[in-house]
């Protein structure tokens, strides 16, 4: 253990000088590119304020020379290079004052601003000599040529385009340098990192070695204790093996001691309501009134017993007699079903509607049974003055839902709902409904023992299904149960390949 924390401890510090050291490698790297990008975008802005004012510098001065030779020669000729000129004059002022924008320095975009400035105070006194002359003014269109005033503009113009010109170039070496000293980082950078990965690469090499002969060691010593396992788990998969087989038998004898059990009182029960009736219509005249609410009550407790133990014989043959499995067609099972409680629901003038069902491997009586009963309560369980709404619908289940629902793989599920509008329950006793005598109610409300809807649990898992219960006071219940269509019986013998599958 000790040399193993020692190896371990060897590894993580290895790794996360690995991690370090490659983290810091990108974050230098990232930091450098992004510095690249930033003075090559400078230099590209340096070169195009450059050529920008450079383009208007020549403009005003074809401008002023076109401007010149008409006012000297009077010719037009002159105008055509001037008119050309000054058309593209506004594109390029746009492109200087673009890049004044993008210029990093405040100073340097205050001059380019003023240069734009200078720059259309000159056009607009060289438009304005232009269009005297034109008008036959030449005599006042040459008192401002001759004048000092456009001499002036060009000297400032000229002055500010040099400064700025100087500047920039001034910016563009820095920029060019700042760009030398990056690429001399980035080549030193790579040099450090090869160095540091190779001495990572040694330092892995000879961890190596050593887990090498760690696990040498370890894979011997885990060989001996894998035999000693496995003689273990042979022992335990046979002690597990025999308590399987004694949980089958154990359930196999209490399923057949209720069995025999429910069938042998119904004998004895018999005797005493034979007797019992023989006394109420016998000796009717002999008994006193006392003596008859006597005889009445051990009737009715009689029949109840008689209900009781029917119904727990019903409960253990779900599995005790279960038939084998064969192709069953739900639609006749719903339709028997109906057909059976027709005076029920004619009684109550229920409205059913029941969706298309399909085809399945089942125990046909028991899927009766499962039907019979869950109608049987929706019709008993409903609301004064109101018509029963009964639905059963039906849904096929994809693979998600199916593992949502913990339902066994491999199989082809379909999802039964059956809904009513009777008087609910509450939702924490969902659960408490499906237990065996389990009542909400009591009996002179609603007749019954509580054991139909633990018999529809059983008959479900039988069939490898799940069911549950969703319902509020007064807002009708809803039973959601889901089943293969192509199951096999949930039996012991299963169960005890399950589990050893398991082992």
């Amino acid at each position: 253990m000790t040399q193993f924390i020692r190896t371990a401890s060897a590894w993580i510090l290895m790794i996360a000088l690995i991690v370090v050291v490659i983290a810091a490698n990108s974050v230098y790297t990232i930091h450098t590119l992004n510095e690249l990008a930033a003075v090559e975008g400078r230099i590209f802005t340096t070169n195009k304020v450059i050529d920008s004012i450079n383009a208007l510098h020549v403009a005003v001065l074809r401008t002023e020379s076109g401007q010149r030779g008409f006012l000297l020669s009077d010719d037009p000729a002159y105008l055509e290079d001037y008119e050309k000129t000054l058309n593209e004059v506004n594109q390029l002022i746009d492109q200087v004052e673009e890049n004044a924008i993008k210029s990093d320095y405040d100073e340097q975009s205050e001059r380019i601003e003023q240069l734009i400035y200078l720059a259309k105070q000159k056009l607009n006194e060289l438009i304005k000599t232009v269009e005297l002359a034109r008008e036959d003014k030449h005599r006042k269109a040459l008192a401002i040529f001759n004048s000092q005033i456009g001499l002036d503009l060009y000297d400032q113009f000229e002055t500010l385009f040099n400064d700025i010109a100087e500047e920039e170039r001034r910016l563009q070496s820095q920029h060019v340098a700042a760009l030398v000293k990056l690429r001399t980082d980035s080549v030193n950078n790579l040099i450090i990192s090869a160095a540091t990965t190779g001495l990572l690469i040694i330092g892995m090499f000879f961890l190596l070695r050593l887990n090498i002969r760690e696990t040498i060691n370890h894979r011997r010593e885990l060989e001996h204790h894998n035999m000693v396992l496995e003689s273990r788990v042979e022992e335990r998969t046979v002690e597990l093996k025999v308590y399987s087989e004694e949980l089958a038998r154990s359930n196999r004898e209490l399923e057949d001691f209720a069995f025999v059990a429910s069938h042998d009182l119904q004998e004895p029960l018999r005797k005493i309501r034979a007797f019992g009736n023989r006394l109420s219509t016998g000796y009717q005249d002999v008994l006193d009134e006392r003596g008859q609410d006597f005889l009445a009550r051990m009737l009715n407790a009689a029949e109840r017993m008689s209900m009781l133990i029917s119904d727990l014989l019903a409960f253990s043959r779900v599995t005790t007699r279960g038939k084998d499995f064969a192709d069953t067609d739900l639609n006749e099972v719903v339709s028997a079903v109906l057909d059976d409680l027709e005076i029920p629901i004619e009684e109550t003038h229920a409205k059913i509607t029941v969706d298309t069902l399909p085809v399945m491997r089942a125990d046909p009586s028991q899927m009766n049974q499962l039907f019979l009963n869950l109608f049987s309560n929706a019709l008993k369980f409903r609301l004064p003055d109101i018509t029963p709404h009964i639905s059963l619908r039906c849904v096929r289940v994809d693979n998600t839902e199916a593992k949502k629902q913990n339902l066994l793989p491999g199989l082809d599920w379909v999802k039964l709902t059956l809904q009513d509008n009777g008087i609910g329950f509450d939702q924490t006793f969902a659960e408490k409904i499906f237990a065996p005598f389990q009542r909400l109610h009591g009996r002179s409300e609603y007749k019954g023992t509580g054991i139909g809807l633990a018999v529809c649990r059983r008959i479900v898992e039988r069939h490898n299904g799940v069911i549950s219960a969703h319902s509020e006071p007064g807002n009708g219940a809803r039973f959601d149960f889901y089943l293969p269509l192509n199951g096999q019986p949930f039996d012991n013998v299963r169960q005890q390949g399950v589990i050893q599958d398991a082992e």
